[in-house]
């Protein structure tokens, strides 16, 4: 028998068999998104039993937890609508005035953070395992779409039903109000989602918008506190929560059908920035979050004019910096926005002198020096950056501490010229030095020594080494503006001055260790 002849027997199996049917695969035999997740989920409950009594300590934890928080709306809403109801200023901040900040803020702030997550998604696990089958999209990613639309609505009621709880309103008000906000939240998500699978989500151009009407809230509140009436509480006709309502099921409708289009690499993207925004807020890191969010430069090429007039190695330096905070919108929103939050709270007659106005003044001059200290923050997560200069460490870190202090000035010196505070300027300009070094500090703080020994509470663990970590440049910020503390409470003196410009040399030498 020749070798073709033997090959071709082979195949044929024994004498007297037919040759086995070759196997192709069928469609319909394979899963479907909704099969697949609850195979998944059918071996995750056989691998991790659920343990006795789990359902009934979570239900008990979520009542417990909506208990407590409305107790505390409850204790905190009578000294909030006295102070504002003690105002003897002729400004409009009033408690519909703060509810519709509240209100406005929120909308904004997540309609970002959903645009820039993505409300619709996979984790990384699904993301590596599920998407490269053939499972349709809309199976896989509908349980995502469902627990961002019900978090926007549980997140709009709170927002919406909280300030009016504060105002002081009947209980049919404070429940119109609620549904106001639940049915933002869920407009929010939706349009979120249409824009996500539309793949306008994906540009700068949105993120850029939300920036700036994030920064244009607190600009307009001001302008209301100071030149409008003060507004009383208020609650909306049902009327405006039913068409809100209305808009957005339209929006979620649209969406679900686009779900499908959504393409691999926009869910490895969103898998990524859901991960790293979670492990930064469990690390308590605002920049990590700042980072998962993608607020970073936007603008290459803008301002090209600034690292062209660097001379010298201090020179490049500075340009660096300054070309990072230029280029960044949502720094520049920051400042414009913290300057006009901190004008607003002190037309608060309990904010505009003595200790409420040092926490305003410390607060939002803190929150300017961490705007403008993008450079310091990417020096401290690489320090190979610092090494690559011909300067010395200490230098180096003194010469950053430049735009900080310069942005905690600017915002500092805005607040003085609108709120109509500005006795205590010679007190506030070297305090801005001390807020700007207080923000290298805080960059240049290094990783958490997680080594610590934790410490035992009845609430839990407490995190010594996380809160260590933390509480390095707040707590240089704190110590150094005490003699500015002292100034609101007393009256600016020389030797105040002179003791809040030793403190600030001692801080700047402090940050720069």
């Amino acid at each position: 028998m020749t070798g073709e002849a033997a090959g071709a027997a082979a195949d044929a199996g024994p004498v007297g068999t037919e040759p086995l049917p070759r196997l192709v695969g069928s469609d319909e035999e394979s899963f479907t998104g909704a099969e697949l997740r609850r195979l998944t989920a059918r071996v995750r409950a056989h691998n991790l039993p659920a343990e006795p009594g789990r359902v009934a300590l979570d239900i008990a934890e979520v009542v417990i937890s909506l208990a407590l928080v409305v107790l505390y709306l409850w204790g905190f809403g009578g000294p909030v609508r006295e102070l504002l109801g003690s105002d003897a200023t002729a400004f409009g901040l009033g408690p519909g005035l703060v509810q519709a900040l509240v209100l406005a803020l929120a909308v904004v702030g997540g309609a970002s953070v959903a645009l820039r997550l993505g409300p619709a998604g996979l984790p990384a696990a699904g993301v590596r395992w599920w998407v490269p089958t053939a499972a349709d999209r809309t199976g896989l990613i509908s349980p995502s779409m469902v627990r961002s639309v019900l978090v926007g609505i549980g997140a709009g009621l709170v927002v919406g039903g909280a300030p009016a709880a504060l105002a002081g309103l009947a209980p049919a008000g404070i429940v119109v109000d609620a549904v106001l906000g639940g049915a933002v939240g869920l407009l929010v998500v939706a349009g979120a989602g249409v824009l996500q699978v539309t793949g306008i989500a994906s540009g700068s151009l949105p993120g850029r918008v939300l920036d700036l009407l994030l920064a244009a809230v607190p600009v307009a509140g001001l302008g209301l506190a100071l030149w409008a009436p003060a507004w009383a509480a208020w609650a909306v006709p049902w009327s405006v929560p039913a068409v809100l309502a209305a808009v957005g099921v339209v929006a979620l409708i649209v969406w679900a059908r686009g779900l499908d289009r959504l393409r691999a690499g926009a869910l490895r993207a969103r898998a990524s920035a859901a991960l790293q925004a979670s492990a930064a807020l469990l690390s308590l890191d605002g920049g990590g979050v700042s980072r998962a969010l993608g607020t970073g430069p936007t603008a290459s090429r803008a301002f090209g004019w600034v690292p062209r007039a660097a001379r010298g190695p201090v020179g490049a330096l500075l340009a660096a910096d300054a070309s990072l905070l230029l280029r960044s919108p949502a720094s520049l929103a920051a400042l414009l926005a913290l300057a006009c939050t901190g004008a607003v709270a002190v037309q608060v007659p309990a904010l505009a002198d003595g200790i409420g106005l040092w926490a305003v003044l410390a607060g939002v001059g803190y929150a300017g020096a961490l705007a403008g200290a993008g450079g310091p923050r990417a020096a401290g997560e690489n320090p190979r950056l610092d090494a690559l200069l011909p300067l010395g460490a200490r230098t180096t870190r003194a010469v950053r501490a430049v735009w900080p202090v310069l942005s905690a000035g600017v915002v500092l010196l805005l607040v003085a010229v609108v709120g109509g505070v500005g006795p205590w300027l010679g007190v506030a300009a070297p305090a801005a030095v001390v807020l700007g070094a207080a923000a290298i500090r805080a960059a240049y703080r290094g990783p958490v020594q997680w080594d610590v020994p934790m410490i035992a509470t009845p609430a839990g663990a407490f995190p010594t080494g996380l809160v260590l970590h933390r509480i390095k440049g707040p707590d240089l910020a704190l110590l150094g503006t005490i003699p500015l503390a002292w100034a609101v409470v007393t009256g600016v003196t020389p030797a105040l001055v002179v003791a809040q410009v030793l403190a600030a040399a001692t801080a700047v030498w402090r940050a720069a260790r």
